[in-house]
């Protein structure tokens, strides 16, 4: 993948219904979690508070076992900051993988040189304007050691940086249709896109949970949580489903007619589909067959796009999935849910 693709919201947000959808689907999962039915990423009486908060805590944490602020370069080469970074990574936890927390140990423990090296480029990650050198200075000491690299990044800063998991997050970038590598990838170019890519989510996010703050570590949380097998097999009941196949249409419809240039970029493939669904349906219903109660402010039939199979059920935002419908039996789509129903709008689909 080239690296400017990243850099486009709208490259990363064309198949922005499905992250809106797993978006609304995480909320409820959560909530399924809590008897309190209330979201909060830090309250320890929270889902994502016991099970999430933890990094956040982490880092605070390390910070204060490196007390790198007081760091000066006569620290260079006496061990100092090596024991100090030493401590801050025995409460990493999961947050590097293991065998990348020995190799450290073993390198600044059994090569003097390395040593040596490894203070000079320890200080410049936390002391050093130039983030970029300092970076790939860790990799020549250190080795491609993502986990490791990324973790002391995000103890220097955790408003900015994140710590990396490669393989778990190519895959939760894949379930929602967006290719990104990460796993033998390691460099800041690459690390920097991982960043852009969280940080493009977390905004999304914070646009959907509106009373809660969102923190660029919460969507690196939501993009773990989607990728573990509790998620992935959580089946919401019909009404849940029912539920945030809603607030998913009601979400992008509400982004695909309002003009704004940030959210109109991010939904542009939206746009085009329900643009395209609703000119095949000419201004009739293709449930009731009836046509359009009424007509817009522009002037032309109202019906609105309804996806066939449910974006919550797994279903595409494409023309293949799309129908329009009259408000009334759009409703009856989400209320009823019925086969029939069902099977008629498919074979309206295929007859075209």
């Amino acid at each position: 993948m080239k690296f400017l693709r990243v850099f486009s919201a709208m490259n990363l947000m064309k198949n922005n219904v499905i992250l809106v959808a797993k978006i609304y689907r995480f909320l409820a999962f959560v909530r399924s979690k809590d008897l309190n039915d209330r979201i909060s990423f830090v309250d320890k009486n929270t889902f994502l508070g016991r099970e999430e908060n933890y990094k956040a805590e982490i880092a605070e944490r390390a910070r204060k076992e490196l007390s790198y602020e007081s760091w000066q370069t006569s620290m260079i080469n006496t061990g100092k900051i090596i024991e100090r970074c030493k401590q801050a990574k025995k409460i990493a936890g999961n947050l590097i993988y293991i065998n990348q927390q020995y190799h450290f140990d073993n390198i600044v423990k059994n090569h003097a040189k390395h040593e040596n090296n490894a203070e000079k480029v320890l200080y410049d990650i936390y002391k050093w304007q130039d983030e970029k050198v300092a970076f790939e200075q860790a990799i020549e000491v250190f080795g491609a050691k993502y986990d490791l690299i990324a973790y002391l990044f995000f103890i220097k800063d955790s408003s900015r940086f994140l710590p990396v998991s490669p393989r778990n997050f190519e895959k939760s970038f894949a379930s929602i249709g967006f290719n990104y590598e990460l796993a033998y990838k390691c460099s800041w170019k690459n690390y920097i896109g991982f960043i852009k890519i969280v940080r493009e989510i977390q905004e999304i996010m914070q646009d959907i949970i509106h009373d809660v703050d969102v923190r660029l570590i919460d969507a690196h949380s939501f993009l773990w949580i989607i990728n573990e097998k509790e998620f992935r097999e959580w089946k919401p009941d019909k009404n849940i489903s029912a539920e945030i196949e809603q607030e998913t249409e009601k979400y992008i419809n509400a982004k695909t007619t309002k003009k704004e240039i940030r959210s109109v970029s991010y939904f542009v493939r939206s746009a085009a589909v329900m643009k395209d669904t609703k000119a095949r349906a000419n201004g009739i219903c293709q449930l009731c067959e009836k046509p359009a109660p009424f007509r817009d402010n522009n002037g032309n039939p109202y019906l609105e796009t309804h996806h066939i199979v449910w974006l919550s059920r797994g279903g595409e935002d494409s023309m293949n999935n799309t129908v329009a419908l009259c408000p009334n039996c759009h409703a009856k789509m989400h209320i009823r849910d019925d086969e029939a129903d069902i099977e008629k709008l498919l074979r309206s689909i295929n007859a075209e």
